[in-house]
């Protein structure tokens, strides 16, 4: 029984290992790419973390996209598209101040979207698929609200999120 558990928590590190990277050289690839801010002291960030690779319907969504974790505790140089930065550039560029922090970009390197805190896998789901079409081509990002209409996620065209 010990045997088989121990199997099961190698299995889910290596598939958390191997959907979320740590590469400090993040490169437009023909991926929708998704910066993933997180900190140590973040039960959040462990919580999103394990989301995206044990939530089915999550980790479905989340495993079309390039994944990178920028801890922000731990403050680094990277070589973003090209252009070196570092963790505290980054946090200026895209006004975190919670954790976790979701950056979502085209595969073009288009900054799409960003979500701070907490996402319900729900609804992180249904926003990382809506993304791999606007990727596509398959929708455009002002369509964003009819999307939603059709995911029956919100009432009208006028409300707000409800799941």
């Amino acid at each position: 029984m010990i045997r088989v558990f121990t199997i099961l928590i190698l299995s889910i590190l290596t598939l958390s290992s191997n959907l979320i990277k740590h590469s400090k050289e993040i490169r437009v690839t023909n991926r929708p790419i998704i910066f993933l801010f997180t900190s140590q002291s973040c039960p959040y960030c462990e919580r999103l973390k394990k989301d995206l690779v044990e939530v089915e319907f999550l980790n479905k969504e989340a495993k079309d996209f390039d994944i990178y974790e920028i801890p922000r505790d731990n403050p680094q140089t990277y070589k973003i598209f090209g252009e070196e930065t570092t963790t505290q550039t980054l946090q200026m560029i895209f006004k975190i101040k919670v954790t976790p922090y979701v950056v979502i970009f085209s595969s073009k390197g288009e900054k799409l979207w960003q979500i701070p805190g907490y996402s319900d896998p729900f609804l992180l789901s249904k926003i990382l698929k809506f993304t791999k079409g606007v990727d596509s081509g398959k929708f455009k990002k002002e369509q964003w609200r009819e999307y939603l209409l059709k995911e029956n996620l919100i009432k009208d065209k006028n409300s707000s999120f409800h799941h």
